[in-house]
């Protein structure tokens, strides 16, 4: 007996129907709940292996412009204080000088003031910077005091 193209079709796709079907059962039975989610078992397994991406535990960078303005000093003074404290934090900086913050300024597309060093001195007075003994790149180096740090933390002065 001779079968016709059309008569092999139907009985492979009956047969596909009948896999599937018993696919389903064994699904139901082995508690992958067959047909809901439409995924086999084997795909539910897959999933469940695959390493979740862990969880950064270190703080987002924000940048130096955005950090500027979430802390809002009011003058250049203050801005170099917020640099500066931007550089020892976020950059991780020991110690800062005259041109690390005059490139923090450009970062953060602020007017760089005629004379950092003035500023910087003026920070120094009010007790929120201190020089170290260590010169960084021929300059002088500072670095903020916990009073400037704590300064900027609780938001300049508010």
């Amino acid at each position: 007996m001779v079968m016709s193209s059309q008569d092999a079709l139907s009985k492979m796709e009956a047969m596909l129907q009948e896999h599937e079907r018993r696919i389903k059962t064994l699904e139901q039975k082995l508690g992958g709940g067959g047909g809901g989610g439409g995924e086999t078992v084997v795909q539910q397994q897959q999933q469940q292996q695959q390493p979740q991406q862990p969880v950064s535990l270190t703080p987002k960078v924000i940048s130096i412009r955005a950090f500027i303005l979430e802390k809002s000093p009011t003058d250049d003074v203050q801005r170099s204080l917020v640099i500066g404290y931007y550089l020892e934090k976020q950059s991780g900086l020991s110690a800062f000088n005259a041109k690390d913050l005059e490139r923090g300024f450009v970062d953060a597309r602020e007017k760089v003031p005629g004379n950092v060093a003035d500023k910087i001195l003026k920070n120094v007075w009010k007790g929120h910077m201190m020089q170290v003994k260590e010169d960084k790149d021929g300059l002088k180096a500072y670095v903020l005091t916990n009073t400037g740090t704590k300064f900027v933390e609780s938001g300049i002065g508010k």
